[in-house]
């Protein structure tokens, strides 16, 4: 009888949280087909689709592209190092190996502020300053602590026993990996990608700090821009860009839900 009576508490409670988290969405999918979007939530009384032309034409587009360009790279790049780097953590002891995890970690805590005024000096140096690569590789960086992490910790899960059958069939260390261990390392390898892409996807400081022309940004930076260009702010454009910018999250989310599943379900065995 007491459950049944905190039912409809428990309803109400999940209800209004429900309402606070779709009220911003449901105020951006209207905004984003009002011809005259304000900062008032209210419903459109006609609908337009000029924002999303406007969006995926022109300048935004191209910070569409550049978002797509840096989060794939830096994320591919950074699984694959991490991979590399976690399986030589886990499969080879030496001394240092545990003050080296521990550094990792100390890594990922530091902020990125920290970091970025002399990578940006370092990269002016070098001439790379302005460009996209630039991003990649310090997104790279910024992503690999965690990523080692995480990889480290889901082959950790995997015996080595496998590896050794595989070996005494004929195969040689490197060989073992490729066939054996990669294959079942597959979820946690999803889940290290999956993280590093959203990481970069929404990542602002970086690409503020490393990059000048307007035409190179992302569309982490780009919203910013479009917030206050000519001293208004247009919330249809806005808006329809935001919404934009949520799709590619979801959809990569949505394809590889299944792997990112075992992949969690991995660490937590560990």
């Amino acid at each position: 009888m007491r459950k049944v009576k905190d039912k409809p508490l428990i309803y109400l409670f999940m209800a209004l949280l429900a309402l606070f988290f779709l009220a911003p969405f449901t105020w951006l999918i209207l905004s984003s087909v009002d011809p005259k979007a304000d900062i008032r939530f209210r419903i459109p009384s006609s609908i337009t689709l000029n924002h999303y032309a406007k969006v995926l034409t022109g300048r935004t587009f191209t910070w569409i592209v550049n978002s797509s360009i840096i989060s794939l790279a830096s994320a591919t790049l950074a699984t694959l190092l991490s991979v590399l780097a976690s399986y030589s953590l886990t499969r080879y002891k030496f001394k240092g190996r545990e003050a080296l995890v521990d550094f990792f970690v100390i890594l990922r805590l530091m902020p990125v502020m920290v970091v970025v005024l002399p990578i940006m000096i370092i990269f002016a140096r070098i001439g790379i300053l302005d460009t996209l690569f630039s991003v990649i590789l310090l997104e790279t960086a910024l992503e690999l602590p965690f990523s080692v992490m995480i990889g480290s910790s889901y082959f950790e899960t995997i015996p080595t026993d496998f590896e050794e059958a595989a070996m005494i069939d004929g195969c040689n260390r490197f060989l073992a990996f490729l066939r054996v261990t990669l294959p079942l390392s597959l979820p946690g390898l999803v889940t290290i990608w999956l993280l590093a892409f959203v990481t970069a996807w929404g990542d602002f400081l970086v690409p503020l700090f490393l990059l000048r022309t307007p035409d190179k940004f992302p569309v982490s930076v780009g919203i910013y821009m479009v917030f206050g260009e000519h001293g208004t702010v247009n919330y249809g454009l806005l808006s329809a860009l935001s919404i934009i910018y949520s799709i590619p999250v979801l959809v990569v989310f949505l394809l590889m839900r299944k792997y990112l599943t075992k992949g969690i379900a991995g660490l937590a065995i560990r």
